[in-house]
Protein backbone atom coordinates (compact mmCIF):
# COMPACT_ATOMS: atom_id res chain seq x y z
CA UNK A 1 0.00 0.00 0.00
CA UNK A 2 2.90 2.35 0.66
CA UNK A 3 4.04 1.89 -2.94
CA UNK A 4 0.62 2.83 -4.32
CA UNK A 5 -0.44 -0.67 -5.34
CA UNK A 6 -3.80 -0.85 -3.64
CA UNK A 7 -5.05 -4.23 -2.55
CA UNK A 8 -8.40 -4.65 -0.84
CA UNK A 9 -7.07 -6.97 1.87
CA UNK A 10 -4.26 -4.54 2.71
CA UNK A 11 -6.76 -1.68 2.83
CA UNK A 12 -9.03 -3.63 5.18
CA UNK A 13 -6.09 -3.75 7.59
CA UNK A 14 -4.34 -0.41 7.09
CA UNK A 15 -7.36 1.92 7.04
CA UNK A 16 -8.96 0.69 10.31
CA UNK A 17 -5.50 0.63 11.89
CA UNK A 18 -5.11 4.28 10.96
CA UNK A 19 -8.47 5.04 12.56
CA UNK A 20 -7.46 3.26 15.76
CA UNK A 21 -4.06 4.93 15.91
CA UNK A 22 -5.59 8.36 15.30
CA UNK A 23 -7.00 8.26 18.81
CA UNK A 24 -3.50 8.27 20.27
CA UNK A 25 -2.17 11.66 21.38
CA UNK A 26 1.08 11.23 19.44
CA UNK A 27 -0.69 11.02 16.07
CA UNK A 28 -3.77 13.19 16.59
CA UNK A 29 -7.22 13.05 15.08
CA UNK A 30 -6.51 15.13 11.95
CA UNK A 31 -4.94 12.12 10.23
CA UNK A 32 -8.15 10.09 10.33
CA UNK A 33 -10.82 12.59 9.31
CA UNK A 34 -11.54 10.73 6.05
CA UNK A 35 -11.42 7.27 7.62
CA UNK A 36 -15.02 6.38 8.36
CA UNK A 37 -17.52 3.82 7.10
CA UNK A 38 -18.31 5.82 3.96
CA UNK A 39 -14.62 6.40 3.30
CA UNK A 40 -13.87 2.71 3.69
CA UNK A 41 -16.60 1.76 1.23
CA UNK A 42 -15.56 4.50 -1.18
CA UNK A 43 -12.07 2.99 -1.11
CA UNK A 44 -12.81 -0.74 -0.89
CA UNK A 45 -15.43 -1.00 -3.63
CA UNK A 46 -13.25 0.24 -6.53
CA UNK A 47 -10.17 -1.54 -5.18
CA UNK A 48 -12.07 -4.84 -4.90
CA UNK A 49 -13.44 -4.47 -8.43
CA UNK A 50 -9.91 -3.76 -9.66
CA UNK A 51 -8.58 -6.84 -7.87
CA UNK A 52 -11.27 -9.00 -9.42
CA UNK A 53 -10.58 -7.59 -12.88
CA UNK A 54 -6.82 -7.91 -12.51
CA UNK A 55 -6.81 -11.33 -10.88
CA UNK A 56 -9.59 -13.09 -12.72
CA UNK A 57 -9.54 -11.52 -16.16
CA UNK A 58 -6.02 -10.23 -16.77
CA UNK A 59 -4.16 -13.17 -15.20
CA UNK A 60 -6.44 -15.63 -16.98
CA UNK A 61 -5.89 -13.83 -20.27
CA UNK A 62 -2.12 -13.93 -19.86
CA UNK A 63 -2.20 -17.66 -19.08
CA UNK A 64 -4.41 -18.24 -22.11
CA UNK A 65 -2.08 -16.32 -24.39
CA UNK A 66 1.06 -17.98 -23.03
CA UNK A 67 -0.10 -21.59 -22.77
CA UNK A 68 -3.17 -22.28 -24.87
CA UNK A 69 -3.21 -19.93 -27.85
CA UNK A 70 -0.80 -21.90 -30.01
CA UNK A 71 -1.71 -25.33 -28.60
CA UNK A 72 -3.04 -27.76 -31.24
CA UNK A 73 -4.97 -30.74 -29.88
Amino acid sequence: MACGFEHCVANMYILPLGKILANTPEIGTAASEGVNAAGLLRNLIPVTIGNIFGGAIMVGLVYYVVYLRGHKS
